[in-house]
């Protein structure tokens, strides 16, 4: 079986003003939401299935490990972008973020990209070949993928098309990407 990716951005966490983002959990319309794309999600052989250690990224793994009946690896490596803030103006950034400047306090992009594929490379070494499930965040998938596609790939676009959740497979071997299941069709 090729080497594939399913790239998750997780479920819409509850936002909780006396908490850090990456504290947020998920509440249970968030909860089912993510059982939802874990089951209906067109998914191969699944060898592997890995997390961001932020609850709301953790939470949603945990519906695609049920379903594949798969432990789900918690990976610090599989954390969003780390930024000082979110809020007003954050969308801007963000698009700042992504078309290549680096505002002040937020992770450089290549560290960022570099390690959610160093992340991603161990979990395949250690799963051998089929589909791997990597939960994460919109920041840090959008830049791992332009990574990956080289050129080929508008990073910005994509994070404005994620949904909460959604999921995305990448095929290794011809570099293709393409949705696993539409938001519409939930």
């Amino acid at each position: 079986m090729p080497a594939t990716e399913v790239l998750v951005r997780h479920a819409m966490a509850l936002a909780d003003p006396d908490r850090a983002p990456s504290r947020w959990e998920l509440g249970p319309a968030a909860r089912a939401a993510a059982a939802d794309l874990a089951l209906r999600a067109r998914l191969g052989e699944v060898v592997g299935v890995a997390s961001s250690t932020e609850p709301k990224a953790r939470a949603t793994a945990e519906a695609f490990a049920r379903r594949v009946d798969l432990p789900v690896v918690g990976d610090e490596r599989l954390v969003e972008a780390r930024r000082p803030w979110v809020g007003e103006g954050y969308r801007s950034a963000a698009h700042r973020y992504l078309a290549g400047d680096e505002p002040s306090g937020w992770e450089p992009r290549a560290e960022v990209a570099a390690r959610t594929a160093d992340a991603i490379d161990d979990l395949r070494a250690a799963s051998g070949d089929g589909e791997l499930v990597v939960v994460g965040h919109g920041l840090a998938l959008s830049l791992h993928l332009e990574a990956v596609l080289r050129g080929r790939f508008d990073a910005y676009g994509f994070w404005c098309r994620l949904a909460f959740p959604d999921a995305w497979r990448l095929d290794r071997t011809d570099l293709t990407l393409s949705r696993v299941l539409d938001p519409a069709d939930r």
